[in-house]
């Protein structure tokens, strides 16, 4: 009798985990592991980091964020806790717990031509919730809604080239010393009152990518409805994936026009992938 309940216990196992297989399938190695396409959803852990240097108020702010997603083929379910520390000359530093974000994304088009044509694009939309503490700077107060729409053009194998548009919405007034992590969403005065806020940004992300690495540069016009101003930036980016399962990528933007409101904006990326 034990060996047969042995038996059927391995048999319904056996049988879920093919199940699961068929539904999820593992994800692909090597070549068509792209971590630097943004229109693919890939099931991976990641830990980044961003350091802000915002030039009103003469704040540093790191932003750690720790994520998981779960995505492959065609949907994708993610979702990030950020740990803030904020750094004010002078006044003892505050650390916390910042919104929490939830993300769904969906590949709306994937072409088996990768060359020469409009290769994949894909939609998401976050939603954040406030969890961070709007007395100490690390969260909106507000739910903030921001969907994305982005495209994968490849002219040649070794040049990539996404156009990327996304908007930003906030449920309310946001806190006014809450930068967020969407460039060009910084107040023209971190004490000012608190506004809604209504951004579009449209950014056009070129790579260069041999070896399961890419280099990468990505203007972007970012437009706030609610001052009428818009802002120009620029992102370098490097990355690298080892191994076929661990990517490291590090990127900066820097203002080029409208009114600054960053000295400097860095982040690193580190992602395992499963």
């Amino acid at each position: 009798m034990n060996r047969f309940r042995i038996a059927l216990i391995l048999l319904v196992f056996g049988s879920a985990f093919a199940h699961a297989q068929v539904l999820w399938p593992a994800l692909p190695s090597g070549k068509d592991l792209n971590p630097s396409d943004i229109t693919q959803p890939y099931s991976s852990v990641a830990f980044a980091g961003e350091f802000i240097d915002m030039v009103t108020g003469n704040l540093w702010q790191w932003n750690f964020q720790g994520g998981i997603a779960l995505g492959q083929n065609k949907h994708g379910f993610s979702f990030e806790v950020p740990f803030i520390r904020s750094v004010y000359p002078d006044v003892e530093q505050l650390t916390g717990i910042g919104d929490i974000s939830f993300r769904y994304h969906l590949v709306t088009y994937d072409s088996k031509m990768r060359v020469r044509t409009l290769s994949s694009s894909g939609l998401y939309i976050d939603i954040s919730i406030p969890t961070g503490n709007t007395m100490k700077g690390h969260g909106a107060g507000v739910p903030i809604f921001m969907p994305g729409f982005a495209l994968a053009y490849r002219p040649v194998p070794q040049i990539a080239i996404y156009p990327h548009v996304r908007y930003l919405h906030s449920f309310g007034e946001a806190d006014g010393d809450w930068g967020g992590s969407f460039p060009g969403s910084i107040p023209d005065d971190p004490a000012s009152e608190n506004r809604k806020f209504r951004l579009l940004q449209l950014e056009g992300l070129f790579n260069y990518e041999f070896n399961q690495a890419w280099i990468g540069i990505a203007p972007a016009y970012s437009y706030s409805f609610s001052s009428k101003e818009g802002t120009v930036t620029i992102r370098p980016q490097i990355g690298k994936l080892f191994a076929e399962k661990v990517s490291i990528s590090l990127a900066g933007s820097f203002y080029v026009a409208g009114r600054r409101r960053l000295n400097s904006w860095t982040y690193f990326d580190v992602r395992f992938f499963f």
